[in-house]
């Protein structure tokens, strides 16, 4: 499963980018210290900002600019049962 996804908030008002792993919605500071979540009315909106991060994320591993999110690359695709070493009986 992806790191990021982007998602609807939980009033279904908005759409927003949930970290799984944190479990907790992507925020950037304002200027008071306050973390405020990043919300959008639409969508495509808010996967335009998560691919704009990804590609952010992808420069700094290739720079060395910034430090990027452990685990943030995108899975292509999903493992199979027998790829993880899942195997089952009938």
């Amino acid at each position: 499963m992806d790191r990021y996804r982007v998602t609807t908030t939980p009033d279904g008002r908005r759409v927003g980018i949930l970290d799984m792993e944190l479990m907790g919605w992507c925020t950037l500071p304002d200027g008071h210290g306050n973390m405020i979540p990043l919300e959008w009315r639409a969508r495509p909106a808010a996967e335009a900002w998560l691919y704009q991060c990804y590609r952010t994320w992808n420069a700094w591993e290739g720079n060395g600019e910034g430090i990027p999110p452990k685990n943030w690359r995108r899975r292509l695709w999903e493992p199979s049962p027998f790829d993880r070493g899942m195997q089952f009986y009938s």
